[in-house]
């Protein structure tokens, strides 16, 4: 299952690169890389691609044992899980090419589901416990937090809701305020889940 998981993580990143390639217009193919890996959806991919990796090439090593530590894995877990469930529920089913629809269903919903496959089937999820949920939260928060602020220099914002340029300072903050409230409550209502069917 981990070898799968990595395979198919690492052909959604690959066939999402290229689609995003063939797109990039006049952009140079360092800034076209470069936007690639500012989305939010994209470096969450890469986070699984990178914890499942350590567990299939180093098992026995330190970085396997933290990547299979309950909270570690359950946030990795519920961090992808968000990508899928934010993105459809933002976003909706929009209307794409055939690429750009295989694309969307990799990154926002095959690895998503093959992850918390993983996650369900074959991890620990008794020791789960609220108290790690702040440091869940630090990953998407530096998140919001780059991507606000390289967009203000920039001017390139991955998403239409951080963009200070069009919405305002204010709006951008609220929006970053309701999405930390949003994860702060789905990561607890993920953790008591998780402590109940475990």
């Amino acid at each position: 299952m981990r070898e799968f998981l990595m395979i198919v993580v690492s052909i959604a990143l690959c066939f999402g690169f290229f689609v995003e390639l063939k797109k990039r217009g006049d952009d140079s193919l360092f800034l076209a890389t470069w936007k690639y890996f500012s989305y939010y959806t994209i470096l969450t991919n890469l986070l699984v691609f990178i914890w499942i990796s350590v567990q299939v090439f180093y098992p026995h090593s330190n970085f396997a044992l933290f990547a299979l530590d309950h909270n570690v894995s359950a946030a990795v877990t519920f961090y992808i899980l968000t990508v899928g469930l934010a993105n459809y529920l933002l976003y909706g089913w929009q209307v794409l090419t055939l690429p750009n629809r295989i694309y969307d269903l990799l990154v926002h919903a095959v690895t998503p589901i093959l992850t918390f496959c993983y996650w369900f089937f074959y991890l620990s999820k008794i020791q789960l416990t609220y108290e790690y949920i702040p440091y869940w939260l630090i990953y998407p928060l530096t998140y919001a937090v780059y991507t606000t602020v390289h967009g203000n220099w920039t001017k390139f914002y991955p998403y239409d809701f951080t963009n200070i340029d069009v919405l305002g300072a204010k709006k951008v903050a609220l929006n970053a305020f309701s999405l930390s409230v949003g994860v702060l409550l789905g990561a607890s209502a993920f953790v008591f889940v998780s402590k109940n069917i475990g």
